[in-house]
């Protein structure tokens, strides 16, 4: 694609990005709004269905990359969800200095809880779509997620 020049008349470029962001700023809002109905935040939600569907419990760093959210927000959140007995922070047997993010039953549970929820809004954001093109737009976001040099989504 060639680069914009701004010394022309020529229209604005559409910044694909930007509208992805927006896209999943409202789709996030509709699952927060009722994760909060059911007294979980949308940033413990992250949380938790990062953990679940981690193969191992993961380092407070890890997460942080699986969830991109910063690593002090993290921390913070962590002990949070810790105090409310829905994670637990272990030391990680490969780095002394790593702590290791453990989901707890009680964690376990409220995430299986959220997920039909998470589910629905998945299945109403794809309505209008076909089977085929479900399956073109996971391949394409997961094509676009490999030029970025991005892990495997959720």
């Amino acid at each position: 694609m060639a680069a914009l020049d701004l010394r022309t008349t020529e229209a604005e470029p559409e910044l694909l990005p930007f509208a992805l962001n927006r896209l999943m700023a409202g789709w996030n809002a509709r699952l927060s709004a009722r994760l909060e109905a059911q007294g979980l935040s949308f940033p413990q939600w992250r949380v938790l269905m990062v953990a679940a569907r981690a193969p191992a419990a993961l380092t407070i760093m890890e997460l942080s990359a699986r969830t991109l959210v910063p690593h002090s927000t993290l921390s913070r959140q962590v002990a949070a969800m810790e105090r409310q007995g829905l994670v637990k922070r272990a030391p990680s047997q490969d780095d002394a200095r790593a702590v290791r993010v453990v989901l707890t039953p009680r964690g376990r549970a409220r995430y299986r809880e959220a997920l039909p929820l998470a589910l629905e809004e998945v299945e109403a954001g794809l309505a209008r779509l076909a089977p085929e093109e479900v399956s073109e737009l996971r391949r394409i976001v997961a094509r676009i997620a490999d030029s970025l040099g991005l892990e495997g989504g959720a």
